[in-house]
């Protein structure tokens, strides 16, 4: 595929007069990839690696490997996949192994490369006959609805420039996604946990000991097991496989604590472990190996963190402290675990000033600045106008400085969203980045917001994506775990001010089958959540919570329910109506460079 453009080696000016409808020479930018990085696909070719007597690890089909654990009276399964489809293929893979029958899932995190293709592997009936253990830390559960449901939406969108989810085969080609191989879109699938534990526990699965350890790191819910017997560590993603760990995510999740990722990695060296198993990336064996991975990869992530607060205290900015925080070479150099294919130092480092200090920087200009498309109106006006600004950028983007040629287009874009030239400038810089980029997710982020800038993510295509994409996050099985109180905690932030800015109502919800009740209370522009319905309530809507799970997914409605009876009512239904208009459930789509 030849991405062909306008743009050849001439001159900008010789596009002039820069008219709306301006066009620039053409140019092919063919499709490519960083040599590191496209060898760097080679870690993840389709292969189940066996590790000691009974442990058995399946690399290359999903994003996230899953674990075999052969135990006397059974198979303990670890992590399964992001999609049940591919997670069939993997079960096909450990059927050649053993015919052993399924005793127990383990969930390592909620992430969904690590839980989605739990049918893959098993039934939701073998489960509730009790066939079937699933064991994960007592967190799982809240943080996988909370994700989806309080920043689905957003999270969703942000996942697929990450991964590059609508990129053409072109640009996929080759490629992996840093810690994995690239991810299959296909059906999501979920079962809740059956056993959970906070700290640790030192169980036996299908006669086998199993150790299992809470260890906050890349996720807050993250546990390793350790096999006692023949000493294996099953990592999970405290060790991010072959790259360095991702101490911050650009799709966007809480603080990853630094400190407390280096503590978790000190206690995995404590076991001593003889083989270790992430669940990205190829096994570790040899005790020594063990304890130099685990070793680089603690010393890696507590030099960012400890450079970084160090120039802090001396007070760098964020934009300073990338120039100055770099990994010395012993480290920067350990490949692959130490190469930037997922991580990277610059959005780590960033993420840490952040995390100790926040948004604010100590000047006061940042208090209360200038709005972002009047103070692009009045520099491109200081500049000499638009055209002279992108004659800038295209002048920068010949030289080859596509930083600062995107950065000059952007002006203009902010200014008019429109501007097709300076678009074109932008999403041409931002190729030329990708393609050079040897971090996935950088290269992804500079791929997909160039098709945004070129038109190819513009409304049904944004609106797809986002769904999509959310699916992952929020699945029709994981509709199913979501309890009354999420759901209705997830519309306090839907509610729309201006619709809402004269209303003064409280809605009552009682769902008889799980004997809970709760009221939503609009004021004025701010919703309440309360635990019980508040006395002299009128308004009161009583169904099933297994109802509520079709009105999730969107099979049904309140409304609907109400007028068909599925739904009773106690009040004025025009009320009810009036409270309902309050909310915004609406999807529009998402743009996330033109801004």
């Amino acid at each position: 595929m030849r991405i062909t453009t306008r743009f050849s080696g001439l001159l900008l000016a010789a596009a002039l007069p820069l008219g709306a409808d301006a066009a620039l020479p053409e140019e092919s930018i063919e499709p490519s990839i960083n040599a590191e990085l496209a060898e760097h696909t080679r870690h993840f070719d389709e292969k189940v690696y066996k590790i000691a007597d009974n442990v058995y690890s399946a690399v290359g089909w999903n994003l996230a490997n899953s674990v075999m654990i052969v135990a006397p009276e059974g198979l303990v399964i670890v992590d399964t996949g992001e999609s049940a489809e591919q997670s069939r293929k993997v079960l096909a893979e450990f059927r050649k192994i053993s015919e052993k029958p399924i005793k127990a899932i383990v969930y390592t995190h909620f992430h969904p490369d690590h839980i989605n293709g739990v049918k893959g592997f098993v039934s939701e009936e073998q489960v509730k006959a009790g066939e079937v253990q699933i064991y994960a830390q007592e967190t799982l559960l809240e943080n996988v609805v909370t994700q989806g449901a309080l920043v689905g939406p957003i999270l969703g969108m942000r996942s697929g420039y990450s991964f590059g989810a609508a990129l053409p085969d072109a640009d996929r080609k080759d490629m992996n996604a840093g810690l994995g191989p690239l991810a299959h879109e296909a059906k999501s699938t979920f079962i809740a946990p059956t056993i959970t534990f906070k700290d640790k526990l030192d169980t036996t699965i299908a006669g086998l000991p199993v150790q299992f350890l809470h260890v906050p790191s890349e996720a807050p819910d993250e546990i390793v097991l350790f096999l006692p017997q023949n000493k294996v560590l099953i990592s999970a993603e405290v060790t991010q496989g072959p790259t360095l760990p991702n101490i911050h995510t650009l799709r966007g999740t809480k603080f990853r604590d630094p400190v407390v990722w280096v503590n978790s990695l000190d206690k995995l060296r404590a076991y001593q472990a003889d083989y270790m198993v992430p669940l990205h990336g190829q096994p570790v064996s040899g005790k020594d190996k063990v304890e130099e991975v685990l070793r680089m990869t603690r010393d890696a992530i507590a030099y960012v963190h400890d450079q970084t607060v160090r120039w802090m205290n001396k007070g760098l900015t964020p934009d300073e402290l990338v120039e100055k925080v770099q990994l010395p070479p012993y480290l920067a150099g350990y490949t692959p675990y130490l190469r930037e294919y997922y991580g990277t130092v610059k959005h780590s480092v960033r993420q840490i000033y952040q995390g100790y200090l926040g948004w604010f920087q100590g000047d006061p200009v940042d208090l209360d600045p200038v709005p972002p498309v009047e103070k692009a109106k009045r520099l491109v006006e200081l500049m000499g106008g638009r055209e002279k600004v992108l004659l800038a950028a295209g002048d920068a983007y010949l030289k080859g400085d596509y930083q600062w040629a995107a950065e000059l287009a952007g002006y203009a874009i902010r200014i008019d969203h429109d501007d097709q030239l300076a678009r074109e400038i932008k999403a041409r810089s931002f190729r030329r980045l990708g393609y050079a980029s040897m971090n996935i997710n950088w290269r992804n982020w500079y791929l997909m917001s160039a098709m945004e800038l070129e038109g190819k993510l513009d409304g049904d295509a944004s609106l797809q994506l986002s769904q999509t994409m959310r699916n992952a996050f929020l699945s029709p099985d994981m509709l199913k775990n979501l309890p009354a109180r999420i759901f209705l905690q997830n519309w306090v932030t839907r509610l729309d001010p201006e619709k809402s800015a004269d209303v003064n109502l409280t809605l009552g919800f009682v769902f008889p089958d799980i004997k809970e009740e709760w009221a939503l209370e609009v004021r004025r522009g701010v919703a309440e959540l309360h635990k019980g319905i508040p006395e002299g309530t009128t308004l009161k809507l009583t169904f099933d919570k297994t109802y509520l799970d079709t009105v999730i997914s969107g099979e049904n409605g309140l409304l609907k329910g109400a007028l068909l009876g599925d739904v009773k009512v106690d009040g004025n239904l025009l009320d009810i109506k009036t409270f309902l208009g309050c909310f915004d459930f609406e999807e529009t789509p998402i743009a996330l460079t033109l801004r």
